[in-house]
């Protein structure tokens, strides 16, 4: 391999990942047939034996870098890996997904044909027994720029674009250093991409979409819990408020703002359905329905039910705002019961 070509700095946070995952992840960075990257494991503090395993790999690949912390989250170890990074060229992949040999081999080539700042490529999404691709709005090959890089930072607020995450993604390492462009630590739910990548696309000069899934991004039941955590609940709210203060500070915000209200609608089905009305919540119906409708008087909820478009939202959520609306919780706590019955006899 051409040492000229530019070397690509992998990011992998790790923080108590099961250890085939772990390992799968990591075998597939140490495969890959690009040789000129660094793979930088980022032990965000792991109580298990996460950050035994990364050194393992260190002492055996040169250009494997383990780096111990004390847990600070996803956004601080991918924070951490950027001011570390040696290359001209910033990935990240997170430490129980894993990517194809030859994902770094492919981006080189096409950020070395087409000197973008950002290069865009696809993601699965794989299952115990099936993988299923993600669909994208971009169009394959296409370089980004100008007004187009506006319309794409208002897809990072579409829900169905699947373009807000922090992988998929080859970035410029000095667009993200000169324009202190890191992800904000305070932020969690998946709003740290969000904001990530409103940061981003406000200011790169270009882009192209790679129309190849190289991402795999595992299904892992041993992170998903069933648990109900109203803070949670809360929590993506506030993350929502950082990211309509982002938008203000845009140069279109106005196409932001619709495009924000619209995703913050999914979040809102999310907290009533999957949330309060969640069959795992121990609360009585009568609890359920008395903290979801103070919920709803939040006025960032009010806002987004009263002013979103609801252009893109699924028919099936659009129901579900519904009954939101007119406050049909017994509906609601039905469907929550009726879906649990479902995967029980699944």
């Amino acid at each position: 391999m051409d040492r000229g070509e530019p070397l690509i700095s992998i990011v992998v946070p790790v923080y108590k990942v099961p250890e085939r995952y772990l390992r799968k992840c990591i075998e597939s960075l140490v495969n890959q047939t690009y040789t000129n990257i660094e793979v930088l494991l980022i032990d965000d503090g792991s109580p298990d034996n996460c950050g035994e395993i990364c050194e393992g790999y260190a002492k055996k690949s040169k250009f494997i870098k383990t780096i111990h912390k004390i847990n600070g989250g996803l956004s601080s170890a991918r924070n951490k890996g950027v001011l570390e990074a040696k290359g001209k060229y910033i990935m990240f992949v997170d430490g129980d997904d894993w990517i194809n040999s030859e994902t770094c081999e492919v981006l080189s080539k096409s950020v070395l044909e087409n000197n973008v700042d950002l290069l865009m490529f696809c993601m699965s999404k794989d299952y115990a027994d099936k993988s299923v691709q993600y669909d994208y709005v971009l169009e394959d090959g296409h370089e980004y720029v100008g007004d187009e890089i506006k319309w794409i930072q208002t897809q990072v607020l579409n829900y169905n674009s699947n373009i807000a995450t922090a992988t998929t993604k080859l970035i410029k390492r000095s667009v993200l250093i000169d324009n202190n462009i890191f992800h904000n630590e305070l932020l969690k739910q998946g709003a740290e991409g969000i904001v990530f990548n409103i940061d981003l696309f406000g200011n790169i000069r270009n882009a192209i979409f790679v129309k190849k899934y190289l991402y795999h991004y595992i299904y892992n039941d041993e992170s998903i819990s069933s648990s109900y955590n109203e803070k949670n609940i809360y929590l993506v709210i506030d993350c929502f408020e950082e990211i309509k203060k982002k938008i203000e500070s845009q140069f279109n915000n106005n196409d932001l703002i619709g495009a924000y209200r619209n995703r913050l609608i999914y979040a809102i089905v999310a907290a009533v359905i999957s949330g309060f009305f969640n069959p795992a919540n121990p609360d009585r119906y009568k609890e359920k329905k008395e903290k979801c409708k103070k919920y709803l008087e939040n006025e960032t909820i009010i806002d987004a039910l009263n002013n979103a478009d609801m252009k893109g939202v699924s028919k099936s959520r659009q129901i579900i705002v519904f009954m939101i609306k007119r406050k049909l919780f017994f509906i609601i706590h039905a469907l929550g019961m009726l879906r649990k019955w479902q995967k029980s006899h699944s």
